[in-house]
């Protein structure tokens, strides 16, 4: 089991990289396995990554058992004890996202698979260091307080929550969408999904 979603995950930020979500070094992403999490190991290169790199962390103690672990592991560990139901997490720099998370407290959703893989609004988890407890505790207790999909950092970056890697993925596309749809109409009057469709949609979603 742990063997193959090694290999998962290598495949996952391996597209994240050729896809230009994940950058240079930049960013982490983790899986739930069992008790411990598997995740992206510090300033290397996602392109070049092997099955046997990803770092092995206990959920719990966060003792770390294989691997040199990103900077970031406060931030999986404390979100992935806040919320059990969290499959996968993925924290990427991605710029429209880092760009809205400048200059707004919410960022609103206008697209349906917005809505389903986000919610409502796209959150803003105020200005904490990199790496710190801190930041941890606030973007967890975003989650918590939100129900959302994904958040905002400020001055930073972004956060997609999920089932399953794949859909963490997918959080993570949504939400660079959004950020970018927010800043592209910025000062115009774009049209919104009706409440109770944007809420059914969520709802649905749930059930994927």
């Amino acid at each position: 089991m742990e063997e193959k979603m090694r290999r998962e995950l290598r495949q996952m930020v391996r597209r994240g990289a050729r896809e230009g979500l994940l950058r240079g070094t930049f960013g982490n992403v983790s899986v739930r396995l069992g008790e411990e999490l598997l995740i992206t190991p510090t300033g290397r290169d996602y392109l070049k990554l092997q099955a046997e790199d990803f770092a092995a962390v206990d959920v719990v103690s966060g003792k770390v058992r294989a691997g040199d672990p990103s900077s970031e592991l406060p931030l999986h560990l404390a979100i992935y004890r806040l919320l059990p139901q969290v499959e996968a997490i993925w924290h990427d720099h991605s710029p429209f996202a880092v760009a809205a998370g400048l200059v707004t407290d919410e960022v609103p959703v206008y697209t349906g698979e917005g809505h389903g893989l986000i919610g409502l609004a796209l959150p803003v988890a105020p200005y904490l260091p990199s790496g710190s407890r801190s930041l941890a505790d606030a973007v967890a207790g975003v989650f918590e307080r939100t129900g959302a999909g994904a958040c905002l950092m400020r001055n930073h970056g972004a956060v997609a929550i999920g089932a399953s890697l794949f859909s963490a993925y997918c959080g993570a596309i949504a939400l660079e969408e959004a950020s970018m749809h927010y800043l592209v109409t910025s000062g115009l009057s774009p049209a919104a999904l009706p409440p109770e469709e944007a809420k059914a949609i969520r709802t649905a979603f749930a059930s994927y």
